[in-house]
């Protein structure tokens, strides 16, 4: 029973070496993106409000572990790649929208 005691705490301690590893690169990883972020060029982007979330007084963005958090409308300055995620995922979702408009202003036809 000793030994499996033993196995299993080498086990643990390796599980824990390699969480802890894996919390480096990731910290590391995320500081890059970070430092690339802030070097990036600013743009200034304008989040319209969601009238049909009027409570919804932020959007967050993140791009690689790094998040901003981004008022709606107000005019704020990001760096470039976090307003291009944001226009993508906006005109992506006005798409998405217009598809569902337009399927539900189809006739119905019964046979």
């Amino acid at each position: 029973m000793a030994v499996n005691k033993n196995a299993q705490e080498e086990l643990d301690l390796e599980v824990t070496q390699e969480e802890k590893g894996l919390e480096r690169q990731a910290a590391k990883a995320e500081k890059t993106i970070l430092q690339q972020l802030k070097a990036s060029k600013k743009v200034e982007i304008t989040i319209p409000d969601d009238p049909q979330n009027p409570g919804d007084k932020v959007v967050a963005i993140g791009l690689g572990g790094v998040v901003y958090t981004v008022p709606r409308g107000i005019p704020t300055e990001v760096p470039e790649p976090i307003a291009l995620i944001w226009r993508d995922s906006y005109n992506r979702t006005r798409e998405a929208n217009q598809r569902i408009e337009d399927s539900t202003r189809k006739e119905v036809k019964i046979m």
